[in-house]
């Protein structure tokens, strides 16, 4: 045997399964990829920092872990889901409804950093899709209002015009389809869901809006779970999840400044342009409006119907309930507004140009091309503790969050004495009449 051979052989006598050899040639390897500049000096060091990050550690420590048998159980039931959303039908079905290209509206919302991934995306649009197909035409056209974070699962949320016609409502409690309940929006708690898993949120009380209002609450996920609050709140989550929508689109869904125009007809309503040019001075807040009209501060859109007296005559109410109109203007303090990209690659006419809302963190209006639109991604958590400065709007005042207190409790009635000039009350005497009802003539008496 050469002495080159004898010495490789006893460089590679193992030592707890390793060796000198394989040590040196990772050593070299090492040197060789990193190129340090005082390679003799720094030997030692490198060689301490190949032993404690070896360049091919053990292959066996990499692999994963076999599945159990619940959650292989798990994996083939999400795969057999996704079977069915992706599954090409025997004879395409048109739908009567317009559903959302939200694919293409995520490349958009990647500026403004909302992204639910490309995958997530392409399933909900197949789900939004297969849900449109089986929706009543009522509701024109579908658009995805957003993603609500809860305790649990999220809620995916879509939006349409209302379908159904309210019935028996007292309209000095809740709007109809002119009001607050234009709208009417289904949730689902899976990507992968089919059109028997939307299931739609019940209409929203002026009550409810008022109520959600006054405290902050995190979702549990459960549509029917009871709402622990106070001031108390008529309703289960599924009530409380439409009141807080109602107030999220009511606040957030704006959009350029000339895409609707408001009609003639009485209430207005909105009419899309027809101008082909690309909007231009959306970075400052006159060039946005409200498409969908502010809630007011009793939950309304319209005013409350006129009330009549005994003799026919209407009832001046107490107080002159402000009504906000339609293509309203945004709050500058409300919203923050960016181009994506800035610097030197801003263009306006082919930049996209991102509004934030300060009074909703999550919800988002983007605008591109000839194009937006509105998301909400979030807790509906409002940000309304903290208020910009409108004069300069660099600053901000934060006031600390702290739920409705209870009234005081009341003192026990005490009667007034003589010297106060109250009247003495005395307790009155107890009937002796007989409590037997009289029986009337020509009846007899049960024996």
């Amino acid at each position: 045997m050469s002495t080159t051979a004898e010495l490789r052989q006893l460089l590679k006598e193992d030592s707890q399964g390793k060796n000198l050899y394989d040590h040196l040639t990772e050593t070299l390897m090492k040197i060789l990829i990193d190129k340090p500049k005082d390679a003799y000096d720094s030997f030692e060091l490198i060689s301490a920092n190949v032993k404690s990050n070896p360049l091919n550690p053990d292959p066996e420590q990499g692999k994963p872990r076999p599945l159990d048998s619940q959650q292989l159980q798990k994996q083939l039931d999400w795969t057999k889901s996704c079977e069915n959303l992706l599954k090409k039908p025997d004879e395409p079905v048109e739908a009567e409804v317009k559903y959302p290209d939200i694919c293409s509206e995520a490349n958009a919302l990647e500026w403004a950093g909302v992204s639910v991934g490309k995958a997530e995306s392409y399933r909900l649009y197949l789900s939004i899709k297969k849900f449109s197909e089986t929706c009543s035409p009522a509701a024109v056209s579908l658009r995805f209002f957003g993603k609500i974070f809860t305790r649990g699962l999220p809620y995916y949320v879509i939006e349409g015009e209302n379908p159904d016609e309210p019935e028996e409502i007292d309209n000095m409690k809740q709007e109809g389809k002119e009001g607050a309940n234009k709208y009417a929006y289904w949730v689902s708690q899976s990507t992968t869901s089919v059109d028997k898993e939307w299931v739609k949120l019940p209409d929203v009380t002026m009550a409810q809006i008022v109520a959600a209002r006054k405290f902050k609450k995190f979702l549990t996920g459960d549509l029917n779970a009871p709402v622990s609050s106070f001031p108390p709140f008529d309703g289960t989550e599924k009530n409380l999840l439409r009141a807080q929508i109602a107030r999220v689109a009511g606040s957030t869904s704006i959009s350029p400044d000339g895409y609707y125009i408001a009609t003639e007809d009485e209430p207005p309503a909105l009419g899309e342009a027809t101008e082909d040019q690309p909007y231009t001075g959306l970075t400052e807040p006159e060039a946005w409006k409200h498409h969908v009209i502010p809630l007011n501060k009793i939950g309304r859109v319209t005013q409350l119907p006129e009330e009549l007296d005994e003799n026919g005559d209407p009832i001046t109410p107490e107080e002159e309930i402000e009504v906000n109109v339609l293509l309203d203007g945004i709050k500058p303090q409300n919203w923050t507004l960016r181009t994506c990209p800035g610097g030197a690659g801003s263009s306006p006419t082919t930049s996209v140009i991102v509004a934030r809302s300060l009074e909703w963190p999550g919800a988002v209006a983007v605008s591109y091309g000839r194009k937006y639109v509105n998301i909400y991604v979030g807790y509906l958590i409002s940000n309304d503790n903290v208020s910009r400065n409108e004069e300069n709007p660099q600053l901000m005042t934060y006031t600390p969050y702290s739920p409705p207190m209870p009234s005081l409790i009341q003192s026990e009635w005490v009667q007034p004495s003589e010297e106060d000039g109250g009247l003495r009350l005395v307790e009155e005497a107890d009937t002796k009449e007989d409590p037997t009802p009289p029986v009337k003539e020509g009846e007899e008496e049960d024996e």
